[in-house]
């Protein structure tokens, strides 16, 4: 099982950013980045916390594949508090020429291990729309449904789930932008149950391949384990690198 989690979550994040040798498109804008962030807090409390985001999108006029990567391991006082692998991709098709709807496969792996969550494998279709689309500015929303598998330690469940999500992205000068995406799924049995994602930064270019970026990443659990607070929220800043 570990070898086939390997190959799902290299299926979903590396295709994108390396890249294809064989592409029919045209007009096809590659953009792949690697970001690494650190915190260390020491005098009453000796605490770290390492963080690594891999990120590449391929945008061309008839499809979109949009795909990241976000790790984080942290401890405090010697023992681990943050432990996480969240793998993410979403292939868009265009709905005809010109057209702001498009068709979505969309497939997530998922561990953590401060949630007993061995692996939560989702993947499934959505339908999204473009708002705006354009070099300067971005924004559109998604729903569909999710096939949900999931291994803890207390076992194995299969569930279905509904998904919605929304992004935005602004290139405010040649030098700076702001992004922000956000999701949330819900249980179909059981909508109570459900989970959000928000991430949010600012990043700012020292030179072509360099820059500096904030983000903010909030994690919700609306019907979390005992002990688990509602809300996971994590400050990250850092240096990414453009590839």
């Amino acid at each position: 099982m570990r070898m086939v989690k390997g190959i799902v979550l290299a299926s979903l994040v590396v295709a994108p950013v390396a890249g294809f040798a064989a592409d029919a498109d045209t007009n096809v804008v590659w953009k792949s980045s690697l970001a690494l962030g650190a915190t260390y807090k020491s005098g009453n409390t000796e605490k770290t916390l390492y963080t690594m985001s891999l990120k590449g999108d391929r945008t061309s006029p008839g499809s979109d594949w949009i795909s990241s990567l976000y790790g984080e391991y942290g401890n405090t006082e010697g023992d681990q508090t943050e432990g996480q692998l969240r793998g993410q991709s979403e292939y868009r098709l265009k709905l005809g020429e010109g057209s702001r709807w498009y068709a979505a496969a969309f497939g997530e792996i998922y561990n953590d291990a401060l949630k007993d969550i061995n692996y939560r494998v989702k993947i499934g279709p959505n339908i999204g729309y473009y708002f705006i689309n354009n070099a300067k500015m971005k924004l559109d929303a998604n729903g569909g449904i999710n096939y949900v598998h999931e291994d803890t330690d207390a076992g194995d469940e299969d569930f279905a789930e509904y998904r919605a999500a929304g992004n935005y992205l602004w290139n405010i000068s040649e030098t700076a932008s702001y992004y922000l995406n956000i999701e949330y799924s819900a249980d179909v049995k059981d909508t109570d149950n459900g989970s959000g994602l928000l991430v949010t930064g600012v990043k700012s270019k020292v030179n072509n391949k360099l820059a500096l970026f904030v983000e903010l990443r909030d994690e919700y659990d609306n019907m979390p384990d005992p002990g688990i607070a509602y809300n996971d929220t994590t400050v990250i800043a850092g240096l990414s690198y453009d590839f």
